[in-house]
């Protein structure tokens, strides 16, 4: 179950921007560390030493991500980040199904309007994060509407809980290529 936190933007932009250089900075260490060592020992092997230094960096990339996974993502400094990603992440959950859902929000659905419901708080809360307030303007419409239906169903409007599973009977959308 994911919960939609009131997180200031500002905030968010700098914790994460923070978050982010911690992991910039661990990943230029080890990138640049296994990158000399796959050049010093590996060289004998292998003339190209452009190959090696990418090499070296990927194996940087991969042992950062497992610091940054096992170890860093509980801690405080992460937070604001893990948030916004978890957030995103539900919110694909909802995208993946979107047309699914209008039309069942559209067919009186009470279910798909408060997965709707939170879908909008939640993108609203995204694009706050970033900045985005063009994207905003254009849900505005659908999202006074939803607003309008629920009132008049009597359904809460601070849908700020989301369960992934609440989606699973809709619909997934499928790209043929």
């Amino acid at each position: 179950m994911f919960t939609i936190e009131p997180i200031d933007a500002i905030i968010y932009r700098r914790k994460s921007r923070n978050a982010t250089l911690v992991m910039l900075a661990i990943f230029i260490v080890i990138g640049f560390l296994f990158a000399s060592l796959s050049v010093h020992y590996l060289s004998e092997y292998n003339s190209n030493k452009l190959v090696l230094n990418f090499l070296g960096a990927f194996v940087g990339l991969l042992i950062t991500a497992v610091i940054v996974k096992k170890f860093m993502a509980d801690k405080p400094i992460m937070a604001e980040a893990m948030y916004g990603f978890r957030l995103k992440r539900n919110l694909m959950h909802v995208t993946n199904r979107l047309r699914h859902i209008q039309e069942a929000v559209q067919k009186d659905d009470p279910q798909a309007m408060k997965i709707l419901r939170f879908y909008h708080l939640g993108l609203t809360q995204m694009h706050q994060f970033e900045q985005n307030s063009s994207a905003l303007l254009d849900m505005e419409v659908e999202k006074r509407q939803l607003e309008q239906k629920m009132t008049h169903l009597g359904l809460e409007l601070e849908q700020l809980s989301f369960d992934p599973e609440w989606v699973k009977h809709y619909q997934e959308d499928r790209q043929d290529d």
